[in-house]
């Protein structure tokens, strides 16, 4: 993805993204595959896929962002829990 500041909307889908897929894999590998985890699943990998598609500028970078959309992504996730400990404290 460019190097620009993403939208809030796109951090946020990133976010989301990256909870859901560790924790649909954890449930998988405690209870198995099924519907529910597979929906899940897929719509979480097209939730970092698609904005990757759409800001990427080749067939290379789609593939790059989607790994850097999960890394943002769970960044982002720690960085609030971060935050919102340190404000408690602060």
């Amino acid at each position: 993805m460019s190097k620009d500041a993403k939208p809030i909307p796109v951090v946020i889908l990133g976010a989301t993204s990256s909870i859901f897929i560790i924790l649909t894999l954890l449930y998988i590998l405690i209870a198995g595959f099924d519907a529910i985890s597979t929906v899940i699943l897929v719509s979480a990998f097209s939730g970092l896929a698609i904005p990757a598609v759409i800001y990427a500028d080749g067939a290379i970078e789609c593939v790059t962002g989607v790994f850097e959309m999960f890394a943002e992504g769970i960044s982002a996730i720690f960085s609030g829990i971060l935050d919102a400990i340190s404000s408690l404290f602060g």
